[in-house]
């Protein structure tokens, strides 16, 4: 169903000169059907168009202003309506979307893997553990260009990553630690892997932010451990493209 309406909006003046112009604005307004069954469907969507007025009708606007800014005094109530379209606020969400952002569900944690086609990866330098080759690194990164690769992922150096839409930036953290105790000196080893990418704050869209929107873990005290260092640091390719799989249906 299709509500249409007419507003008029007042360009605010510019430094210290004023220069007044007239503006007509048509809200359309998308009402959810009734018997609406999801979350998007039962969503109401507002859009506007607006054409600028002749100069000429300047004067005309004038005392149409005054008019309705009087009959709403005489009724007691604001002269300002409560549905107006905050215009002004020309950077403010629901303007630049034609929506309110705050309102749309959560997206399941799988949805920032949708729709990738290159990624930046870099862990050729990744510090070996103890008695590990000097290639420790160089090999694991072959290794993961070559799972990418089959699945349809590329995989760029880190420093072109601002050529990708959305930045998007795989990182592996791995550490390990040794020390003595009763039983000898025990040996363990943590995996930690993040996927950023850039993202805007829904309630401010001027505000970017590079932010973690994938993640896993592993080591020797994790629960899937087997294997060595080599074999932990491979599960993380293993995971994300498995999720990566779920996601994009392949």
């Amino acid at each position: 169903m299709l509500v249409l309406g007419l507003a008029l909006a007042c360009a605010l003046p510019v430094a210290s000169q004023q220069s007044d112009r007239f503006w007509i604005l048509w809200e359309r307004v998308q009402i959810p059907d009734p018997d609406c069954a999801t979350d998007a469907d039962c969503r109401t969507w507002t859009n506007f168009t607006s054409r600028l007025l002749e100069d000429s009708a300047n004067e005309r606007m004038y005392r149409l202003f005054g008019m309705m800014d009087g009959r709403a005094l005489a009724q007691g109530r604001l002269a300002e309506h409560p549905d107006a379209p905050r215009i002004c606020q020309h950077m403010d969400p629901e303007v630049i979307l034609g929506f309110e952002p705050e309102q749309m569900d959560i997206s399941d944690k799988l949805e920032p893997l949708r729709g990738l086609t290159k990624i930046a990866f870099d862990i050729s330098n990744l510090k070996p553990p103890p008695d590990g080759a000097s290639d420790f690194g160089e090999k694991l990164q072959s290794q993961f260009e070559t799972r990418f690769s089959a699945a349809g992922l590329q995989i760029v150096h880190p420093d072109a990553v601002k050529q990708i839409a959305g930045q998007p930036h795989l990182k592996i953290f791995f550490s390990y630690t040794g020390h003595d105790d009763d039983d000898g000196c025990v040996y363990t080893f943590s995996v930690f892997a993040t996927l950023t990418q850039t993202v805007l704050l829904t309630r401010n869209l001027q505000t970017k932010v590079s932010a973690g929107v994938w993640s896993y873990s592993t080591g020797t005290r994790a629960k899937d451990h087997s294997g060595n260092e080599s074999d932990a640091i491979l599960r993380v390719a293993e995971r994300f493209l498995s999720d990566f799989a779920a996601i994009n249906g392949s």
